[in-house]
């Protein structure tokens, strides 16, 4: 016998199966302010080759735009989209002479996001003005991705290898008008409940050599904030426990789980684990610092162990490839998205040690490019690819710019869930992508579509089916 399903209910029972391959961790890695060329420098410095990365044999290769609502630094009180994207402006060949010397560089130097509304974007699924931490162009406070992953019952974290404060995981765990309101979004993140897990740099007590200072610097993290840390006081009723020691984060990168309800991890250094020591070649690392592969595996595992059945939602960034971009800096810029690079192979090794693919979903992108680094001869040669010269040799490389750009930037997902990304590919076809990038088929997502996919799996499949049939707010768990 046949029956007829109404389209409401086929509607629901195929979210429904979608739903039951929900992950039981999603992680979202950054690489922050990563042009197309910081990918190639680093692999072809790594391997001599592109194609070995582990985010390279992932199942999602997409595009994805970056542009904010406006290019005002506050609210303008419109809410009206003033910039955009457009592929034939990009990729133009049109000779405009210099500085610019094509049509397509030009364009993409202009109306361009920060990383506070590209953070915001990616974690409200909201598009704002530049220097907003999930504030919209109204001046309203905007919920983000943790809060929701935490009402579901998930463990949350944000690490990055520059200050916890800085806008990009700040995006992920605080809302504030300004960016660069430092000792407040650093004691939203410590005050309220949102995250179990902080990792980054901005440590008050040492200097960017790694040295301790005679009197501290509160830039990144308010004195209240930080003394509250140190003696013990932080938190609450749900304390935190603060580490430092490069030791205390390889224990835990290894599996030694301290018995702490919340951690904030802060290593002996000023602003970045290694970027900002002195000089600007390559080497002479500073040796009482953890990399963020440490720092990586350690949250995950304290993740693992808070989240339980529940699982995790966790961000984590490499934030200095952005400030070795705006200094055009290739010897450390090559430093930078290699950390990273192996942080992401140190996520992939984790995910087939607990759960696999089936129970993990692993994204991978950038908020935005930075520099424009193409080959020695970009300047006559329009989009010329970076040189490969070898493994542990530079490539050749030009940079074209000192800050962000408004390009159409890379993204890579893999495991449950990832497939959810193609439901959002709709926005049109960029031929550079496919055609001078050889990227992928040309098809791009926005940045705001990440959101919308966490957002998809972040709940619990009986709760989010429940949702779907409006029951949500009988199940829905209260925040930890």
């Amino acid at each position: 016998m046949k029956h007829f399903w109404s389209s409401a209910v086929v509607a629901v029972l195929t979210a429904a199966t979608a739903l039951a391959e929900n992950p039981k961790n999603v992680i979202l890695m950054i690489s922050d302010g990563a042009s197309w060329g910081t990918w190639d420098l680093a692999s072809y410095y790594q391997h001599g080759q592109k194609g070995l990365q582990s985010y390279d044999s992932f199942g999602v290769k997409l595009g994805m735009t970056t542009f904010p609502l406006n290019t005002s630094t506050v609210p303008t009180f419109t809410g009206t989209p003033q910039v955009s994207y457009d592929p034939a402006q990009a990729w133009s060949t049109a000779p405009v002479g210099p500085p610019h010397h094509f049509a397509g560089y030009q364009y993409i130097k202009a109306n361009y996001t920060d990383s506070a509304a590209a953070g915001t974007a990616l974690a409200s699924g909201v598009k704002t003005y530049n220097n907003a931490i999930n504030y919209d162009d109204f001046g309203q406070p905007l919920p983000f991705i943790t809060q929701i992953a935490k009402s579901f019952g998930k463990a949350t974290g944000v690490v990055s290898s520059v200050p916890w404060t800085h806008a990009t995981p700040a995006a992920f765990a605080a809302q504030n008008l300004s960016r660069n309101n430092y000792s407040a979004i650093g004691a939203q993140m410590i005050n309220e409940t949102t995250l179990d897990v902080i990792m980054g740099g901005g440590n008050p007590d040492f200097d960017n050599n790694g040295q301790p200072r005679a009197t501290p610097n509160y830039a990144y993290v308010g004195a209240t904030t930080w003394n509250a840390l140190k003696n013990g006081t932080a938190g609450g009723s749900r304390p935190w426990t603060l580490i430092e020691e490069k030791s205390a984060f390889e224990s835990l990168a290894n599996g030694t789980i301290p018995s702490a309800d919340r951690l904030v991890g802060t290593p002996q250094v000023a602003a970045t684990l290694q970027y900002n020591r002195t000089g600007t070649g390559m080497g002479n690392f500073i040796q009482n610092v953890p990399t963020l592969v440490d720092m990586s595996k350690g949250a995950l595992n304290f993740l693992r162990a808070k989240g339980g059945d529940d699982g995790f939602f966790v961000m984590i960034e490499g934030g200095a490839v952005d400030w070795a971009a705006h200094a055009n800096n290739t010897g450390r810029i090559i430093e930078e998205q290699i950390d990273f690079n192996q942080s992401v192979d140190a996520v992939v090794q984790w995910i087939q040690a607990n759960g696999g693919w089936e129970e993990n979903l692993l994204i991978v992108t950038t908020d935005h490019g930075n520099g424009m680094p193409m080959g020695p001869n970009s300047d006559v040669n329009p989009f010329e690819p970076i040189q490969n010269n070898g493994a542990g040799n530079l490539p050749g490389v030009r940079w074209h710019y000192g800050t962000h750009t408004n390009e159409n930037v890379f993204l890579f997902a893999h495991g449950a869930g990832s497939e959810l990304f193609y439901n959002y590919a709709t926005r049109g076809i960029d031929p550079g992508l496919r055609d001078i990038l050889g990227f992928n088929d040309g098809r791009y997502i926005d940045n705001t579509d990440v959101f919308r996919v966490l957002n998809q799996v972040i709940p619990e499949p009986a709760t989010a089916l429940l949702v779907l049939l409006g029951l949500g707010a009988l199940t829905r768990r209260r925040s930890c």
